[in-house]
Formats: C-alpha cells, structure tokens, sequence
C-alpha cells in the first residue's frame, strides 16, 4: 500500500500541490483525475520519484518511502511511465525497455548478453498483449507502440506498484483494449496500480477507487463503483456537463460547396494507396482507422513532410505541390501533429515563442516583440491557456495546456486548412469543450479542418463528414455522422 500525506509543491511562483494526501490500496487500481493543471502528472511524479515533495510524507507498506529519483523508487517496487513519450530512438526496443538496468546482460570482458535481453524483454512485450518484436525498426514504430514498449519497460522491473501518467493517451482502441486488459491481470496479482486519465470510460471501466483534484487542491477520494461521471464532471470542472460537450452541428455553409483542399488518387510512403477525398471551407472532415491505416501518411502527404508516389492536391482550386512543411505553412494550412513534444513543440522554450513561430510577427524585417505579446495575450485568452506568464517556458505545462499552446501556434497563422491529428488527446473534459467550441467558430468563419482521432465520440461528435480508412484506403465514407453509433464505424476499420 503506498499512502502520501501532506505533499505539496512548488514550481516558482505555481503552485502544483497543495496538502494533497492519497491512499492506493495494495491490489487495486486507482486513477487520479482532473482538469489539465489541476496537479495529477505531478502527484504521480512525486509518488514516483521524479520529484521530490517540498513537505509532506510517504509511506510504502507501512515503511517510510522518500525516493530520491526515478530509479530509486523503481528499486523500491514503484515504477513510473511518463505522460510524453520517453523512448531512445538510437537503441534498440530490448535496450529501451531495460535502459535503467542494462548492466544486468553485461557478460565477461564487457559483452552484452543480446540474446537473454531479447528474450526478456520480448517477454515483457507480450505481457501486455500487443503485437511488436523486439526485431523491430524502433525508427517504424508508432507513437502507440512506442507507449507499450514504455509500459512494457515499467513491467520489466517486476514491481509492487506502477504508475501510469495517461499511458493510454497514445493508443487505439484495440492497444487501450489491451493495456486495460493487462491492469486487471496484474491487479488480481497484488499489485498496486496508480492511473491518470482524461477518459473516464477507461476510468469507470478498471479503477476501484479514484481521487479528483482541482487547481492542486484534493477534492476527495471515491470508490468507483460509487460516483458517476457526470458528477466526477462536475467535482472536475466545477459545473454541471450533462448537456454534452459537443457543440451542436451548425448548417454548413454555402462555402463548403468550394472545396478548400481535393486529394486525388494519392499515394505517400508505404501506407496510403489511392486516396481521393475532399474538404470545403466551413467543413470538419473526419478521418477514422487504426495506426498504419494511413491518416499520418496523408497528412505528411500534404504538409510536404513525404512527397506523393502518385497522385494529385489542389488547394482552393489551383494545383498545390508541397515541398516542405515551411511552405504548407505559408500556404496557409497550419498542422497539429499527433507527438506534440517533439513535432509540435520546443518545450524549452516560452509560451510566446512558441504561438508564434510558425509566423514571426515583425515590423518591416525586423521581429516585433509588442506584436508577439499581443498575439500571444489573446491567444491565451481565446483557447484558455493556463500559465503563469507567455515567458514561462513550456515545460513548465500540464500536458493539455502543451496540447493548447500547440493549437494556438496553429489559430496564430490565420489557416485556411488545419490538419489536425488527434487535438484532444491527454485534454481534460473542460478543455476538449473549449476546443470542440474553437473549431465550430473557426469553421462557420470558413476554416476547413481535417480530423483525425483515434476517439469516436469525438469524431461522432465534431464530424460532418467521416472517411473510414483501412490499409492505405478509403473503405467507407459516412455522408452524415447523425445517428452514428461507434460500433458501425469500427466495423469498417478492422
């Protein structure tokens, strides 16, 4: 049982955790949940050795618990998988998964025993049921796979508690399937689970007990099985959501007729075979399949980060020929990738510096700093970015907020086209409401928006149109997404 009392933690002037105090019983699976901010990953990190409270106290089994980092407290039973994927791409998937205990397989005169390491960690690997091979091209992974090899890593160290920080964020369905799966098995083997997740469909579906906080304040401890999700909701955001938190689908306009972006015939890379499709300005085209389908082949098709093998794109009727993301940019189609750490962000640097680098804003040649803050006030403002200054570094953020500032990096280029690839994952309920409602603005002002998400509600619920894709190609297209149940789509997928 690992039980912390008092925690509480300081970044600068934010405060992150306030007498925070939480019991996970050994043998259960409990998930903290909240608004983005509201403390969660930095509950979990300081249960994990990743930071050290500023007070408080932490007991592991009735005996004091103060790691000292991360590969303390894995040396004590308590492993930790981060929210942001954390995976080596110049190693191999077996040196990744035991990255923090590789002197483990150092045979005589320094030779590392490969083969013991492989079958271990292939071991690791098919314990949580996913299909990958230690053989496998780290750089072909996708960012699903790579979150199971994370996992997998945490497996690998045979310990009495994990914790997971939205590990689940990253996956489809059949991968969420399988990880929700592997929780109860190792559950019914004593072992004590902690999980952060924004969708309470996993959370009602494995936790036993679960404790929601609120701008670093604990709000209360529950069991599971006795609280709904509207209230968690409510106790979450503060105010009741039992209308939904889809905006309501507007009549298109007259200018979806006028297709900003047509795709004919194309083919990128080794994923997407003769795709032909269409978006209108004012229109949400959504983009449904499981990961290698082809939705990031074709967005990389069209933000000139692959060249096409075949095929043709117009934008706003003239032929458009991408060569590099700069230049999509330019064109006016802004693009949210599905790894906004290392596509979307550079995390070092400041809120402000990053809404606006896609589109400096200046003064003759030169950079204009009372512009920049400007841009990036009402930005903030606008998508309900939560930090302490534009000058804060990014790092700094909750995930979601992260998630935000990559969407305001995207709204600050005035896009005719946005492309945007799962924007709600790792987003609390308040914020995908936020968003949901940015997205039906900028479209009734004509913005054409691409969607993909691994989410179905969301596709149901933001949609106007849907495109199913299976192996590189359309295999079914839904004209209307009204009365659209998720089964009927994810029939077309697999």
């Amino acid at each position: 049982m690992l039980v912390a009392s008092g925690l509480n933690k300081r970044f600068g002037p934010t405060i992150a955790s306030s007498n925070i105090s939480i019991t996970l019983r050994a043998g259960t699976v409990h998930a903290i949940v909240g608004e983005n901010g509201a403390g969660k990953s930095t509950l979990l990190r300081m249960l994990g050795g990743a930071f050290r409270p500023d007070s408080g106290k932490m007991t592991l089994d009735d005996a004091a618990y103060a790691p000292q980092s991360t590969f303390d407290a894995t040396h004590k039973g308590v492993a930790l998988v981060h929210q942001e994927i954390t995976i080596n791409r110049s190693l191999s998937v077996a040196e990744n998964i035991f990255i923090g205990d590789l002197r483990r397989y150092a045979g005589s005169f320094g030779v590392m025993k490969r083969k013991q390491m492989a079958k271990e960690a292939q071991e690791s690997l098919d314990r949580i049921g996913v299909k990958i091979s230690v053989k496998a091209n780290i750089d072909r992974l996708n960012l699903g796979e790579l979150k199971c090899i994370e996992i997998a890593r945490a497996i690998s160290s045979n310990p009495t508690t994990i914790l997971l920080d939205e590990s689940t964020a990253y996956l489809d369905h059949r991968e969420v399937d399988a990880v929700l799966r592997v929780m109860q098995e190792l559950k019914s083997k004593g072992i004590t689970i902690g999980f952060v997740s924004h969708h309470l469909s996993e959370v009602l579906a494995v936790a036993d007990d679960l404790t929601i906080l609120k701008d670093g304040q604990f709000v209360g401890s529950y069991l599971a099985a006795g609280i709904e999700a509207n209230e968690i909701h409510r106790l979450m955001v503060g105010r009741d959501v039992k209308q939904g938190i889809y905006p309501p689908h507007a009549l298109l306009p007259a200018s979806a007729a006028a297709p900003a972006l047509r795709v004919t015939k194309a083919a990128v890379g080794r994923e997407l075979n003769d795709i032909s499709l269409q978006v209108g300005h004012g229109e949400i085209l959504g983009i449904a399949g499981l990961k290698g389908a082809g939705a990031e082949a074709l967005f990389s098709g069209i933000v000139g980060d692959e060249p096409l093998r075949d095929g043709d794109l117009q934008l706003d009727g003239k032929d458009y020929h991408p060569t590099n993301p700069r230049a999509a940019w330019q064109n006016g189609i802004a693009h949210l990738p599905g790894d906004r750490g290392n596509e979307g962000l550079i995390v070092s640097f400041s809120v402000l510096d990053n809404l606006v680098m896609a589109r400096p804003p200046a003064v003759g040649p030169f950079f204009s700093m009372s512009r920049a803050r400007a841009i990036s006030k009402d930005l903030i403002k606008l998508i309900g970015i939560r930090t302490s200054s534009p000058d804060s570094p990014c790092q700094s953020l909750s995930g979601g907020n992260m998630q935000k500032v990559v969407l305001g990096k995207c709204l600050a280029v005035g896009p005719g086209l946005l492309l945007l690839n799962n924007p709600t994952r790792g987003v609390d309920v308040g914020a995908r409401e936020e968003i949901y409602r940015i997205m039906r603005q900028k479209t009734s002002e004509g913005l054409a928006i691409l969607l993909s998400s691994e989410d179905m509600p969301e596709l149901i619920g933001m949609a106007d149109r849907l495109v199913v894709l299976r192996r590189g190609e359309i295999a079914h297209e839904f004209a209307s997404l009204e009365n659209v149940e998720e089964h009927s789509i994810v029939q077309y997928m697999i």
